[in-house]
Order: C-alpha cells, then structure tokens, then sequence
C-alpha cells in the first residue's frame, strides 16, 4: 500500500512538471508569430519588452518550481516563490497598462471588439491574481498551493493561445472557441486527480470555478454599456 501511495503521488508531481513544460511550449510557439517582428519594428516600445519579458520569466519560473520539488529540493522552491510573487504583480501592472496603450495606440488586433479586449485582459489579471494571492495563502498545502498555481497560469497563457490558433475561422464569437479550448487544457488536473486520487481536489474546483466565473463575467460586460462607458472614459473608442 506504501508503495502504491509514494507512486501515486509522484505521478501527480510528474503531471505539473509536464503541465508546466506544455504550457512554456504553447507560450513560445504562440508568440513565435508576432514576436520577432514586434521586436524589428521601429519605435517598438520598451515597455513591451519589458512587459514580455516578466511574463516570460514567469512561465520559466512555473516550469523550475514543480521540478525542484519533483527533485526534492523544496527549499530552494519556497524561495523562489517570493520572488513569483513579485513577478506575478509587475504582472499584473503591465499587463494591465499594455491592454490600456493597445486601446490608446489604436494597435488592437482587428479581430477584437475594443469592449472584449478591455475586459477580456483586465478580468483575465484579476482572476490570475486572484487565484495566485489564494494559492500564496494555502502554500503550507502543497496539494492546493500546486493546483491553485496551475489554474491561475492557465488564464495568463490565453494571448499564447490566442496567436496559436486561426482565430478568422472561428467567427465573430471566436473567444467562445478559445475559452472552451483553455478550459479544456484546465480540466487535464481534474480528470489526473480523478485517475490518481479517484476524486478531485477542491483546489481545482475553486480555481475551474474562478476561471468559469471569469470567462462568463466577460461575456457579460463586454457588450454592455459598462464596457462602453470605460472606453470613453479612458479615451477610445
């Protein structure tokens, strides 16, 4: 029984390693598309590199911290976390700042509705921060602290995912296609949790639930009056 217990629970530790390693995959092949020539672009702003940058460091972060636990060297790992905390808030910031000069720029993808990128990016950092902040408070529970990082990352990799895919063929509703899609890469912990543990941690249902909760109030706020007031109060249209 021990022993079914220890490979149980190192088949869930491998899953976030290999979670963490599709997610780093998907952001390079996403980005892969505009990086390069944002960055040959003339007058490129620096803050954008910037701003990639720390998301970047991020997702590389993500994918160190699952293996030095794996590898047992959980000291270094909670070391590491304060400094994802830090990462995570310039986050949040520049994230937030580059969705506001994409509106201000005019440089928002032509496929966007101005309403859904404001909305879409700011509740996107609110629920990421959100559910980091949460999983900072549980981290003396490495079984929530883990899923809880996993669940908030996922929201951060949906402009990866978004470059990822022919979003032209989607149709005008295409975000729906690209939510569905995340969520799914969302439900692989659950469905692992189901196979291993023969249940799913409450970790992952708050943080499903959160991103659900997210994707819906977007839905709800994009089109609305709300989304149209913020525009003119911020200066677009």
């Amino acid at each position: 029984m021990a022993t079914v217990a220890r490979s149980r629970l190192r088949f869930r530790l491998d899953v976030y390693v290999i979670m963490s390693i599709v997610l780093l995959a998907l952001v390079v092949f996403g980005f892969s598309h505009t990086v390069p020539d944002d960055l040959a672009t003339p007058g490129f702003p620096l803050f954008l590199a910037v701003h990639g940058a720390v998301f970047a460091a991020w997702i590389l972060l993500f994918v160190a911290q699952p293996m030095l636990v794996v590898t047992g060297n959980t000291g270094i790992h909670r070391k590491l976390g304060w400094l994802g905390l830090a990462i995570a808030i310039a986050m949040v910031g520049l994230g937030e700042y580059a969705v506001l000069f994409g509106l201000w720029s005019g440089q928002v993808p032509p496929f966007y509705p101005h309403g859904l990128f404001l909305i879409r990016g700011t509740i996107g950092l609110v629920t990421f921060f959100g559910l980091l902040l949460a999983a900072i408070v549980g981290r003396r529970n490495p079984q929530w602290h883990k899923r809880l990082v996993l669940c908030a990352t996922v929201v951060v990799t949906l402009p990866a995912l978004e470059r990822s895919l022919p979003i032209p063929l989607f149709g005008a509703t295409w975000w729906f296609a690209v939510d569905a899609i995340a969520d799914t890469m969302l439900l692989i912990g659950p469905i692992v949790d189901t196979i291993a543990r023969r249940r799913v941690h409450p970790a992952f249902i708050v943080g499903v639930c959160a991103v659900v909760l997210g994707q819906a109030t977007t839905d709800l706020l994009a089109p609305s009056p709300i989304a149209t007031a913020l525009l003119h109060a911020l200066g677009t249209h």
